[in-house]
C-alpha cells in the first residue's frame, strides 16, 4: 500500500470514529505532540485506550466527519517516511476545525504504519 492510499484508510476509520481500524495504522513506541507536550506509549493496549478516550471525545464534540488532504511526504528511504496531511472536521451546529498533523510512518512487516505525529495549526492566510 503506497502513502496516499494509506491515509484514505486512514481518514476512513477516523471519520467513522473507528478505533479498530484507527489503531490498525499505528504501531508502538508511539510518540505524539499535541499543543507542545510530548506523550508516548510503549504497548498497543495502552494506546489503543488513548485512542478510545480521544475518539469519545471527539464525538462528545459534534463531531460529523473528516476529510484530509494529503500536503507532502518526505521519504527516508523505501521503508520510513514523514507526512503532512490537512484535516477538516465537520461537527454539528458548530464551526468546522481545520488543523494539520505530520505523521512518521514506518514500514513493519511490509505495511506502513504511523509510529509518531504533531499536530499543529498553521498560521491564518494572509
Amino acid at each position: 500500500m503506497e502513502i496516499e492510499a494509506f491515509f484514505n484508510s486512514y481518514a476512513k476509520g477516523y471519520s467513522q470514529l473507528d478505533v479498530a481500524r484507527v489503531s490498525a495504522h499505528f504501531t508502538v513506541p508511539f510518540t505524539a505532540i499535541h499543543q507542545g507536550d510530548l506523550s508516548s506509549w510503549e504497548d498497543m493496549a495502552s494506546l489503543r485506550d488513548t485512542t478510545t478516550a480521544l475518539l469519545a471525545w471527539y464525538r462528545s464534540q459534534g463531531f460529523l466527519s473528516a476529510s484530509h488532504q494529503l500536503d507532502s511526504v518526505l521519504s527516508f528511504g523505501p521503508d520510513a517516511a514523514s507526512a503532512r496531511v490537512r484535516w477538516t472536521v465537520q461537527r454539528q451546529d458548530q464551526p468546522a476545525w481545520e488543523y494539520c498533523t505530520g505523521y512518521h510512518l514506518k514500514r513493519v512487516d511490509g505495511k506502513w504504519k504511523i509510529y509518531g505525529l504533531v499536530q499543529y495549526q498553521d498560521a491564518p492566510q494572509q
